[in-house]
Formats: structure tokens, sequence, C-alpha cells
């Protein structure tokens, strides 16, 4: 073998360990030593496999280069986000428009991936052109392969002793963990992505009328006490306060659950709490507007498995791209949402139902404006870990935390601000309903902190909700206006929001129900049906009317 084969070898076969390298590199500190074995092992058998199968070098290495190109992004993401790519990568990728790829290559980050990746498989295709075309196993070649075998024997049964580990090591290998990647969670992201999740049976819906616009806009962490469009003191919700008559703010709103796993399901499905389970979901609120006749959209900037979870399949389903999320939520603003949300409205010609899922106000607050809406306080020496100095009842903290919360109500308002001012632009009828999956405690305020508790605290509960109409749809549907009106100081619960989507949809099925719907003259407010703190039924009465 010439000097100039040799080396291209060498250097082919760097090219080939490094993202094995970075894997084992980055399983050292976290993995145990079985599954970085099994990871090595794996990568021994693959490359025996792929030599046997094309016996010579150039072939080899041709196969190889695909191959070597997914690990190369296995790894990558894998020691970027500390965990290997699995179901919420996959989830991201089969809801990405090509217009959101192209968007991603033309920004900087994007393009200089695509150009040092274009660049990798083109210095790898050169030095394959220039390896050797002899075979791979000659005789000195075939001695080795014995002796590795045997060496192997040991060591696959030490792997073997313990199956969980064994399996994770081979899913790390880069080369196998891509083909894992792209065979199990692409295919299963696809098909949460379409609904499949739940089994659903038709509602047999049906309606009459022409062209209407109705949107629906879930908040996040929203608690009522902190909208200065209900008394709060400070001005968190300028352009809501100036509403005039064309919205119905309402008084006494309720959340279900005080957590969106919870909260969400109810909201869509109009599931009452104590029925709550997956298995008991037949369908959703966009299953009932397609059905209708209505085009649907579903734009997210939350966790889309709680979308998929109870089978959301619209027409078009946007989550944008954010490779920085952690156990805290997303980090990209409400905002990005506003770009597919303007070329939904401009869909003329059709009825239009168009879903908005928010992030809100969840912790970390800081994380949920831009700059310019830091108006209160300072966001400064806020952190992940904030609300455990809160807990342990540091008052700077604390106050700072009430800061950064009332920043992100501030920005929530503007927020509904572009959409409702877009929506002014229609000239059909259109309303937009806001309700928020859950409320929020502060600390300071409250003495409880964040969500989710197996417990009543009234703010976690007490939200914000609205609905606001245009014009065109006062004078099409006065009675519904009327009605709104009226249920307005009526308490009203998550589970109406279904109901009473469809009655501002025009939507009949045979499961309607007027006495759900707070846009309906019969309807009637629930009191008793409980509410779900920490995943446990509670009173809805006892918890939160004191006793006389």
């Amino acid at each position: 073998m010439r000097r100039s084969e040799r080396y291209c070898l060498y250097a082919l076969g760097a090219m080939y360990a490094g993202p094995i390298v970075a894997m084992v590199v980055w399983a050292w500190a976290a993995q145990a030593p079985r599954s970085i074995v099994a990871l090595l092992l794996t990568a021994v058998l693959v490359a025996a496999v792929l030599a046997a199968a094309t016996r010579t070098w150039r072939p080899f290495l041709l196969v190889q280069l695909p191959l070597s190109l997914l690990a190369l992004g296995y790894a990558a993401y894998t020691v970027k986000f500390g965990l290997p790519p699995g179901h919420t990568l996959a989830g991201i990728l089969v809801r990405t428009s090509w217009e959101e790829v192209r968007g991603f290559i033309t920004l900087g980050p994007g393009k200089w991936l695509l150009v040092s990746l274009l660049s990798w498989a083109a210095c790898y295709l050169a030095l394959t052109l220039h390896a050797p075309k002899r075979p791979i196993f000659g005789d000195r070649a075939n001695r080795w392969c014995r002796a590795l075998i045997l060496a192997l024997v040991p060591v696959s049964a030490y792997t073997m002793l313990n199956p969980v580990q064994l399996i994770d090591g081979i899913s790390f290998n880069p080369t196998v963990g891509s083909v894992m990647f792209l065979a199990g969670d692409i295919p299963r992201a696809r098909a949460e992505s379409r609904g499949s999740r739940v089994h659903k049976i038709p509602y047999q819906a049906r309606r009459t009328g022409g062209e209407e616009v109705h949107i629906l806009v879930v908040g996040e962490s929203v608690r009522r006490a902190s909208w200065s469009a209900y008394g709060y003191a400070r001005t968190t919700t300028p352009f809501l306060n100036t509403f005039g008559d064309q919205v119905v703010f309402l008084q006494d709103a309720v959340a279900d659950a005080n957590l969106t796993e919870w909260a969400f399901p109810i909201l869509l499905t109009g599931i009452a709490p104590q029925d709550l389970a997956t298995s008991n979901v037949r369908g959703n609120l966009l299953d009932l507007a397609k059905e209708a006749g209505y085009r649907t959209a579903w734009l997210v900037n939350q966790d889309v498995e709680i979308s998929t979870a109870v089978g959301i399949d619209a027409d078009r389903l946007v989550s944008p791209l954010d490779f920085e999320a952690n156990i805290n939520g997303r980090h990209t603003l409400d905002e990005a949402l506003l770009p597919a949300f303007r070329e939904e409205l401009a869909r003329a010609g059709t009825a239009r139902f168009v879903g908005v899922h928010m992030m809100g106000s969840h912790w970390e607050y800081y994380r949920r404006y831009p700059p310019k809406f830091q108006r209160f306080g300072s966001a400064q020496g806020l952190g992940a870990l904030s609300m455990v100095s809160v807990l342990l009842d540091d008052k700077n903290t604390a106050s700072a935390v009430v800061d950064s919360y009332d920043n992100t109500i501030l920005y929530t308002d503007w927020f509904l601000q572009q959409l409702i001012e877009q929506a002014r632009l229609l000239s059909v009828p259109a309303t937009l309903t806001f309700f928020p999956d859950h409320g929020e405690d502060l600390q300071l305020l409250d003495g409880e902190t964040g969500h989710g508790q197996p417990k009543y605290t009234q703010h976690a509960f007490e939200i914000p909700a609205f609905v606001w109409y245009n014009e065109a749809f006062r004078k099409a549907h006065p009675g519904i206006v009327a009605a709104l009106t009226r249920n307005s100081s009526k308490e009203i619960r998550s589970h109406d929001v279904f109901y009473t989507m469809a009655e501002l949809m025009g939507i009949e099925w045979p499961g309607r129900a007027a006495s759900k719907s707070f846009a309906s003259d019969r309807f009637v407010p629930d009191t008793v049906d409980p509410l779900v703190a920490g995943g446990i039924l509670i009173s809805a009465i006892s918890e939160r009317k004191p006793a006389m």
C-alpha cells in the first residue's frame, strides 16, 4: 500500500472515529461503564459487518459517508444539548415546514452549520477517491479479525449482564442511534402529529353560514390578580385597559386544573375534570371545527406533546424551532408565532379556526419577554434556582420574581394586541377568546409559589379571560353577544370553553350542550364538578368557599 493511500486511510479513520470518541467522552461523565463498553462494541461490529459486505476499501468508505454524516450530527447534538436525539427533536423536525428550514439556513448559525457539513463531506469524499481499491481482508487482516472476535466474546458477555445499560450503549453509538432515531422516533412523532394517539369518534358536526374567523388563545400561568384590567395597581395590561364595547371580560373564570398537563385536555375537549384520562378523549375542538367545514391552524409555543396528547391534527401546525428549551419550558418568545398567525388570517374565502398556545408567564419569567418589556424592576441576578431562594424567604429575590412576572403580563398584553389588531382588519365576522390553562401563585404576594400543588390555592385557579368580537360578528350574531355579556359575571370553567367556542363558530352536533356554553342564554354555571389540584380531585365548593 502506498504511503499516500495509508495516510488517506488514517485521515478517514479519524473522521469516522470522531463522533464515536465524542460520544464516549460525553458518556464517560454520566453513563454506566457497561453502556460505554456496549457503545464501543457496537462501533466495532458495525464496521466489521460493513467491511464484510463491501470487501474493498473504497466501497466501504463510500457506504460510510452518509452514515458518518448522520453520526456527526448525532454526536454534535448530544454534546451540545446533553442528551441524544429523541422524541422531542423528532417532534420538532416533523412539524418544521420547508419555509422554516430555509429561514434557519439563511441565518448565520444555520448557514455556517450547513457550510461545515458540506465541507466535511467534500473532504471525506475527496479522501475516499484517493483510498486504495484493494481488499480490506488480507491474510494479516484475517488473523486480526479472528483475534478480535475472540476478544469480543467476554466483552459481549460483560455488557449483557445488564440489559438496560446494554440497550443504552447501543443507542449511544452515533451510527446506530441515528438509524434508530430515523426509523423509530421520526415515524412515531409523525403519527402523533396526526393525532393517532387518540382513538377518535366522529362528532357528526355541521354548520351553515358563510366565512367567519374564530381564534382561541390559550394562555399559560396567568393569574387574574396581576392584570390591571381587573384592578391590579401596576399597569400591566395597558392595551386591554383601553378596550371599548367589543370585548367581554369574564369576571369569575376558574381553571379546572392547576397544571397544563391536566388543564389543557379539559379545555380543548370539554371533558369533565372527574373524567380526565387520555383513554376518555375521543376528539378535540379542532376535530369538531374541521368536521364542520373550518380550516384549522394550531400555533404552538409550548411543549407540543401537550397538543398531540389530545390528538390535535390541524390543517397547519406550527411550532417554532427551539433547541434551547429546558425543563422550565421553551426560550422562544411568543411573537415567533405572529407571521404564521397573519398568514392564516389572510386565507380569505373559507371559514377559519386558529388556535394559539402561548408560553406566556411560565417560570422562568425573565425569559418570557424581550429586554424592552423589562419595565418593572430588574431581572439581574435571577436564575432557574431563584424559586428556591424565594422559598428560603429571600425578600429581594421574591420581589424581583414578582417584577419579572409582571413584565410577562405586560408582554402578553402586547402580544394579544398584535393578534387583535390583525383580526380587526378582517371584514368578515371574527372573535378572539383568551382563556389561560391555569393561574400562578407568587410567594411574596400569596405565601405560595408556582402552580400544580395538590391543594387549592386561590391564584393558581382564578384566571383572567375575555372574548373579543368585531362589529361584523356583533351584527351577524347579536344574540350571542348579548348572552356573553349576561353570563360574564357568572362562574365559568375550563370545560365550558369547548362548548362556547363551538357556539361562537355556529357548530351543531348531537353532543352539543347549550347549558355548558357561556355564549348561550341557557348557560348554567358548574359549581359542582371537582377541580384537579396536583392530580387530585378536590371539591369545587368546600375548598374554595369559606364556611359561614
